[in-house]
């Protein structure tokens, strides 16, 4: 596995100025529950176009792909969070997806890092070492300067660098670049297009009030009419059950509040809810 990534980064290296789209594929592992042990692994996506990057998890590339190659539009696993950012502005807009509506938040985060002088090799790649405070955790990352970008997953960036491993230091958020691909053609993926255009900004203190309001009542796109429950319209949940009953419902509620409270750490520590009954 290590020769395998040696050759995709030394690839990379030498082609990288000839491609229109520079994708950077890292894994990711992290703690759901930052009081547990247990950790999920995922795979996220870094593209880097000439005017915009792209950040995404990988069933949204599976089921990008599937369309573009049947018309079908198909999606598998749990929503996450889109992102892209603007190279001539800096500008990050983090797309939201809550069942039936897309929110739109834009920041522009400021990351002070201090360059140590500590290094280490990296599939043949000389890495050296910086820390920052971003969002409430303090990280550390490894960065190349074999690499014309000064970016990295989600919103990290700013390095003399491409950032190839980046974790806080309670070890909840661990990422590590696994694999590195160009494309002559600019390649934009069509989720985007579509959260753009279904999307609605807001801001920050509106969408907070928007995930409290789920969490105090996780059935009200039920109750107000947006989704029809019964014997033949049956609400699939992401454990494969189907229900449909009232009480039924009654327990997803209850377990819907007790997930969001259990899997409250995000990498933004500073902006988790603070859900009623959740202690961090």
């Amino acid at each position: 596995m290590l020769m395998k990534t040696t050759v995709f980064l030394l690839i990379f290296c030498v082609s990288t100025l000839s491609a229109q789209t520079h994708r950077y594929i890292y894994d990711l592992v992290y703690k759901p529950d930052s009081a547990s042990v247990n950790t999920r692994k995922a795979n996220y996506y870094l593209d880097i176009n000439p005017t915009e990057t792209y950040y995404f998890e990988r069933p949204y590339f599976v089921s990008d792909s599937i369309e573009t190659a049947t018309g079908r539009k198909i999606f598998s696993g749990k929503t996450s969070d889109l992102l892209s950012k603007n190279l001539k502005t800096n500008e990050y807009t983090l797309f939201s997806i809550q069942y039936f509506e897309v929110y739109q938040l834009k920041d522009k985060p400021q990351m002070k890092w201090k360059i140590e002088n500590e290094t280490k090799t990296f599939s043949s790649l000389q890495l050296q070492k910086a820390t920052t405070r971003f969002a409430g955790r303090n990280w550390v990352a490894w960065f190349s300067k074999e690499f014309p970008f000064q970016e990295g997953p989600y919103k990290f960036h700013g390095l003399p660098g491409m950032i190839i491993e980046i974790y806080d230091d309670k070890k909840n958020y661990h990422f590590t670049l696994n694999k590195s691909e160009n494309f002559k053609e600019t390649y934009s993926m069509k989720i985007f297009k579509n959260a753009r255009e279904r999307g609605t900004e807001i801001p920050y203190s509106k969408y907070q009030s928007l995930l409290m309001n789920y969490y105090q009542n996780p059935l009200k796109f039920i109750q107000s009419g947006q989704l029809e429950i019964n014997e033949n319209n049956k609400l699939t949940l992401d454990d494969g059950r189907t229900i449909y009953k009232p009480e039924e419902l009654r327990l997803f509620e209850k377990e819907e509040q007790e997930r969001l409270r259990k899997y409250n750490n995000p990498i933004e520590l500073d902006k988790a809810i603070r859900y009623s009954g959740f202690k961090k």
